[in-house]
Parts: structure tokens; sequence; C-alpha cells
């Protein structure tokens, strides 16, 4: 079977669709004859076969005529002319939304999205062959799309993963990008202050790690706003993004990765912190708080700041358990392993490729 994977992504490693995208296309080829059609033309290092051109017929075979498609994100205008030319040509394509069309995501730029949604996205969505969501709660979330199913996102199992923790002390780190509402990250500080005396007598700190400008976008100024406002500056500090072996590093020197989104689709960072050995305090809106309870691996949580802060409070008042926590946030990560997840979704594909033939 071949699969084309289409999307417009950059060889970004600190955003987390520019970085996922990649490694569906790689552990898929496992099963199937796999590649990246990049309609940024960026060359992504770490792919083998990423394609550049003006139109699917300009696409060397087999991929001009692929057994599948799978589009990355919705709101891509150049993905509407790409998939009639698929339905003409009689190639069913599945649309990975990466959380775009949940609830939360739908609010923001509620008011572009209505007549786009009308006119272009919808209608993209509704002739896929499926919708592959992330995870169960995005599968809930999303607003509209037929015959949708989960195939998550994976990890490699890192080299190194955490070995002991703070006795006096604990260090918290969110890694990731720096979008207040999406991610949450107000609800985040908000959490950390209303807990800021005990947090402070315990020895507690919050790193914030994330770009400071994403796509034409600057975030690190009203990150600090919200900082200042609650007059957390002693508590919570804000730092640039780090990645690669700097990325590897934060994570072995902290304790326990949070991170509150109101709306994800599967995290990488919060993989990334379980296959490191952290435990995690999550909420709902990150699709993994059920997961997270039900392994003992941290807490899971509502999407609120005052869930947020007494689950702080308690993860810092349970110090000893923390070993025992990191052994289960271990044993969670192995069910998000690439070979499984990208197994699950060739063996979807493949149904929706008989189906039509």
């Amino acid at each position: 079977m071949v699969i084309l994977h289409i999307a417009c992504v950059d060889d970004n490693p600190v955003s987390g669709v520019d970085t996922v995208v990649p490694q569906h296309v790689v552990a898929q080829a496992k099963y199937a004859d796999t590649a990246l059609w990049n309609l940024k033309g960026v060359q992504i290092a770490s792919l083998d076969k990423t394609l550049t051109g003006d139109s699917l017929g300009s696409l060397p075979e087999p991929y001009s005529k692929p057994d599948i498609a799978v589009f990355h994100e919705v709101y891509k205008p150049k993905y509407i002319p790409i998939s009639k030319e698929l339905r003409r040509l009689g190639i069913p394509y599945v649309v990975v939304p990466h959380s775009s069309l949940n609830r939360a995501a739908q609010k923001k730029s509620r008011i572009k999205k209505l007549p786009a949604n009308l006119l272009m996205f919808r209608p993209f969505c509704d002739n896929a062959a499926g919708i592959q969501c992330l995870s169960e709660t995005e599968k809930r979330e999303s607003v509209f799309g037929r015959d949708l199913f989960v195939a998550t996102n994976g990890f490699y199992p890192p080299e190194h993963t955490k070995q002991s923790f703070g006795e006096s002390s604990t260090r918290f780190v969110f890694i990731g990008r720096l979008e207040p509402y999406i991610k949450g990250l107000d609800i985040m500080i908000k959490a950390f202050a209303r807990e800021k005396v005990f947090l402070e007598k315990n020895n507690c700190r919050l790193d914030i790690y994330g770009p400071f400008n994403h796509r034409g976008e600057r975030f690190d100024d009203r990150i600090r706003a919200l900082i200042d406002a609650e007059n957390a500056q002693e508590l919570i500090r804000l730092h640039d993004s780090v990645s690669g072996d700097d990325k590897r590093s934060v994570l072995l020197e902290s304790d326990v990765f949070v991170q509150t989104s109101r709306s994800d689709g599967m995290p990488m960072g919060v993989l990334e912190a379980l296959a490191t050995g952290l435990p995690c305090v999550v909420t709902q809106g990150t699709t993994l708080a059920d997961a997270v309870e039900s392994f003992k691996a941290g807490r899971g949580v509502k999407t609120d700041a005052d869930a947020v802060a007494d689950a702080l409070k308690k993860i810092v008042a349970e110090r000893s358990d923390m070993k025992k926590l990191s052994e289960n946030a271990l044993r969670l990560s192995r069910e998000f392993e690439w070979d499984k997840v990208a197994l699950t979704a060739v063996r979807q594909y493949r149904k929706y490729v008989n189906t039509e033939n």
C-alpha cells in the first residue's frame, strides 16, 4: 500500500505538528510505502522522501497515484484543490486535524472560521474517508467529519530516564508552544499563584520553555504579563525554547511535567515527559488526564485553575511517592510507542482502500 502524507510544515524542532508529521511517515514506513508531500517546499532532514511539486500529477510514481492520502491539519487552503483531484481519481483520503476541530479550538478566530468552514473546510472533512483523531477525547470533541477513528501520536523511547527526585524541592516544567488560551498557560500560572505560599515554602518552582515567536506571532510578552499580574516572578520562570539534547537535559533535571491545555490532540510534550519517567499533572484538555489517573502516573484533573492548584499541592505533599509515579509514567508511555500506533493507523487506512476498491 502506498500512503502519501500531505502537510504544510517547516523543519522546526519546537513545533509539535512539524515534529510529529515526519515521525508518522517514518513509523508507518515499516508497514507500507510512505512519503511526505510538503506543500511548503521545505526538505525535512529526518525523511528520505520529502516530495515537492505543484500538483499531484507532478509527483514521481507511485506517489502521484497513491492508494490513500493523509492530510495533516485542516485550515490549509492549498488542500482543497488537491482533495478534489483525489476524489476525481477515486483515491480515498484521511484528515488528521491535530485538534483543530475540537470545540475549544473552534472558539479561536470563530468569526473567521464560520464562513471558511461553510465554504471550504467542512466539505473537505465531510468528503474524507475518515477523520483520524489523536485521542478518544479529540474524537468526542470534534465538531464535524464522518467516520472518526483514533490513531495516536507516538514516541521513540529515550536513551536515559529519570532516576532520582528532589527530597526537599520540586522542579515543575512545561515545554511547548506558548499559546496562552489553547495551551492553558493562564490556567497554569493562576494555579501556581494560588498555592504560591505553600509552593515557595516547599522549595518549588515552575520553568516554562517555549518559542517566543511562533509562526509570526509573539507570545513571551503575554506570558510575562500573566506572571507579573499574579506577582509570581520568583516562583515561575520563562525561558526560550529548547530542543534535542538541551530538551532532554531539562526533562531529566525536572521532577514533574505540567500541561494545562484547554484543547490538544495528543501533546508530544506530555508523551516525551512520560517516556522520560516524569510524573505529570495534566488537564482533561490535554486528552491524557484519564490515562494519567488510570495508570497513577501523576494527576489528571479538570481544566481549571483550582483543580490544577489542588493537584500541585497534593503531588508536593506526597514527594515520597515520586519514584512509584515515575515507574507508572514509564509503563503508561509504552502504550504510545511508534511501532504500535503506526500499525493501528495503517490497518485503518487499509480498510478505506479496500472499501474504495
